[in-house]
């Protein structure tokens, strides 16, 4: 009678064994899934950023006397990026990924500095002022 109960303990050692292993394996599963949610964010949040200065920036090429300001998050998911602005794209380069959207300027300037130049997150200003796009920092850029 003895070995019927030991042979039922271990019976239920080994389940609870093979439980343990499978809630084991589901977690770093589901944790795998959401890091790559988290990073499918964090790339769709630059692409935005990057659209959305560069649909600004398009409009005020062919809006005169045009005047927006626009705000940008300092950071994306606690990490830094910045924007490069050319006369002829945008590029947001966040933690080993870039998006690039093509605008019609031939002459764009943060402040006084004429493009290529680079602005990250902060409070901004767009102006056409004679055919001519001038970006100004509202909030400090430290860049």
């Amino acid at each position: 009678m003895g070995d019927g109960k030991a042979q039922v303990a271990l019976e239920f050692m080994i389940c609870v064994f093979v439980l343990i292993v499978v809630m084991i394996f589901f977690t770093v599963y589901s944790g795998n899934k959401n890091a790559e949610g988290d990073n499918i964010h964090s790339k769709l949040e630059a692409d935005r950023i990057c659209w959305q200065v560069s649909n600004l920036i398009n409009t005020a090429m062919y809006s005169k006397g045009y005047h927006a300001e626009f705000s940008l998050p300092l950071k994306i998911d606690g990490y830094d990026y910045y924007i490069s602005v050319t006369n002829g794209s945008i590029a947001v380069d966040y933690k080993g990924h870039s998006c690039i959207y093509q605008i019609a300027v031939t002459n764009i300037s943060f402040r006084t500095q004429k493009a290529p130049f680079t602005i990250c997150g902060g409070d901004y200003y767009i102006n056409n002022t004679n055919d001519q796009l001038f970006i100004y920092n509202r909030s400090p850029v430290g860049c």
